[in-house]
């Protein structure tokens, strides 16, 4: 079912023989390679309920699609009951999954659950220390991430989604998720039901946006199939060292890819959650126009002081609101979302 590139293939064949060759000095699946790789969790088994946050859709109709959700990153580095430090996640950790269902999940199956079933695999997703580190560190690690997420996605292809349409989204490390199951994992008869895929705060390149087939940006408010992605600072020396060359946004106020400003009037709501799951909407307040050049939204409306947050300043600086990317467009967003499936399931009616 999926199709994988030379690279990916190598990759997971390399990945497989330092599995088998270091289980002998490994205890409870944990891999060891200290310059890099350090200690790695067992492997997630998609079979299992428990590797899976599934939510049914909450709107007032029958679900007519699913949602494939990616979690971003969530947990720090942490030491394992050995004292050795671990740079992933452990999806049997209790405390772990708490954080990314509380901090991640539950938002993004209130934003894009709606009127889709949400099913949301917990992965080995790299801790944010791993996010400060070189870009070789990074990559390293984030092979093994991608691998979990390459066997989540065909598990949902094959046991869960069946032929409905469905929709992809991620945001920050789950949208670099998205951006890969896009390169690599998708054929012409599974992208037949792609609906279109969220990438939420993770740049795409001129390369990939011109060389993959998948991976159409989209061009307006109704079209299927295509990849919506955008990310958000208040002033252009916001801009976060990981977008230099980032090739791809939209505005999700006014849906257009030039500059034209969207007034904080056409912002339906920014909604935030509290830790007790009750939220507050901030409606008509935000405002957004696209920098061309940084293929950024330049926002306005709010006050950087209130949503910077320290512990990320080195990646995101104030005046970035990667953090806050899935709060900000909130209502326009999910009535988006509603529009293009709907679109798609009368296109299906069609063929």
């Amino acid at each position: 079912m999926k199709m994988r590139n030379t690279k990916i293939l190598l990759l997971r064949i390399i990945s497989a023989f330092f599995l088998i060759t270091c289980m002998s000095a490994c205890k409870d699946g944990d891999i060891k390679n200290k310059d890099i790789i350090g200690y790695l969790p067992s492997k997630p088994d998609y079979t299992e309920e428990d590797s899976w946050f599934s939510a049914p859709a909450y709107g007032e109709g029958e679900a007519i699609a699913n949602v494939f959700y990616i979690a971003p990153t969530c947990i720090w580095d942490w030491e394992d009951s050995t004292g050795g430090l671990c740079h992933f996640m452990d999806i049997s950790n209790e405390g772990q999954r708490k954080l990314v269902t509380d901090n991640s999940l539950f938002l993004a199956s209130m934003l894009l659950g709606k009127d889709c079933d949400f099913y949301a695999p917990f992965y080995r997703q790299l801790t944010m220390d791993t996010w400060m580190e070189d870009e070789k560190t990074i990559s390293e690690r984030f092979s093994y991430a991608m691998d979990d997420i390459y066997d989540a996605f065909e598990y949902f292809i094959v046991n869960i989604n069946g032929d409905r349409p469905f929709v992809i989204a991620g945001h920050s490390q789950g949208a670099k998720c998205v951006i890969e199951l896009l390169k690599n994992s998708f054929d012409s008869r599974t992208y037949g039901k792609l609906v279109a895929a969220y990438v939420f705060g993770y740049p795409i390149s001129q390369e990939e946006a011109d060389g993959y087939p998948f991976l159409k940006p989209a061009q307006g408010s109704s079209d299927t199939g295509v990849t919506i992605a955008f990310n958000s600072i208040s002033k252009p020396e916001a801009t976060s060292a990981m977008f230099e060359g980032n090739a791809v946004c939209i505005n999700p106020l006014n849906w257009k890819t030039d500059s034209t400003y969207a007034p904080a009037s056409m912002n339906a709501g920014s909604v935030f959650f509290n830790s007790d799951r009750t939220s507050d909407t901030l409606f008509n307040q935000v405002g957004a126009k696209l920098d061309e050049q940084l293929k950024s939204l330049i926002i306005d409306g709010l006050n950087d002081d209130d949503y910077f947050v320290e512990s990320v300043s080195s990646i995101f600086p104030k005046g970035n609101y990667h953090i806050q990317e899935l709060n900000l467009y909130f209502l326009n967003v999910q009535d988006n979302l509603r529009q293009r499936v709907q679109g798609s399931v009368s296109l299906q009616y069609l063929f």
